[in-house]
């Protein structure tokens, strides 16, 4: 599959997109290169760079790794703030 591929001055991958299958192989005067791919697989946009036509992804990105976890909302904070005060009455109350 051909691609549409946007780079820096080092050739590190800025962004991507499908091209036109009948689209020439190469630099174009619209600031982009066509490249041919078999798959979209390492195509991570600022981890990877554009060598000879060719992506390499760094060396040891892990992109799940790099995705963000996202963060407890207020009403999630309170919930668990709650149910472990609960949690407390109950273990207090056994004890006794």
């Amino acid at each position: 599959m051909k691609i549409k591929v946007w780079t820096d001055t080092n050739n590190r991958l800025l962004n991507w997109a499908n091209a036109d299958e009948n689209r020439p192989v190469g630099p174009t005067d619209e600031g982009f290169e066509v490249i041919e791919v078999a798959d979209a697989i390492g195509l991570y946009e600022n981890h990877a760079s554009i060598v000879d036509g060719q992506v390499v992804p760094d060396a040891g990105y892990d992109p799940d790794a790099a995705r963000p976890t996202p963060e407890p909302s207020p009403e999630q904070q309170m919930i668990a703030a709650l149910t472990l005060e609960v949690a407390q009455l109950k273990a207090a109350k056994s004890s006794d």
